[in-house]
């Protein structure tokens, strides 16, 4: 009777360690891209990078780097006068493609295609589990060489010479 709870128990930790590695899949990094996405309707209401919170779709270390750019700017625009979810200010998007590749048990890459205003479009994103759920780390769009990251760093060396 006791080798029978304790092979129950080993079972029953062996499929909820399973729970996560699976809620890490490349589909579950879609379906968050799609509802991200989604949001970005013409008068829609998206999230928005910086939103913290149950809001979040920044990751906490995108986050960190956004408000420090924040601070630098002193209520200034600075790259973030876009929306580099969509490369844009204003938009209509549709999404027309979400490539989802998992490297590591807690990061992915994903490409997304998209039309804005019937423009086509097309962003890089890099993507961390955190906290149980798929968040963006860094974004990369077609029209400009560096992430999101490198130009934030870059606005705030550029403010604090």
């Amino acid at each position: 009777m006791r080798l029978r709870a304790c092979v129950l128990a080993v079972i029953a930790w062996a499929v909820l360690s399973m729970q996560p590695a699976l809620a890490q899949s490349a589909a579950s990094a879609q379906r968050f891209l799609q509802t991200v996405y989604s949001a970005y309707t013409f008068n829609g209401d998206p999230p928005g990078i910086e939103a913290a919170g149950s809001h979040a779709i920044a990751s906490p270390s995108l986050l960190h780097l956004i408000r420090k750019d924040q601070r630098a700017l002193k209520g200034e625009a600075g790259y973030l006068d876009m929306d580099p979810i969509c490369r844009c200010q204003d938009f209509d998007v549709k999404t027309t493609g979400i490539e989802v590749t998992v490297a590591k048990r807690q990061k992915a890459k994903a490409v997304v295609s998209f039309t804005n205003f019937r423009k086509p479009n097309r962003v890089e994103l890099d993507l961390v589990w955190v906290r149980g759920k798929w968040l963006i780390d860094d974004i990369r769009g077609s029209d400009d060489r560096r992430s999101l990251r490198d130009a934030l760093q870059a606005e705030i060396a550029d403010l604090v010479r």
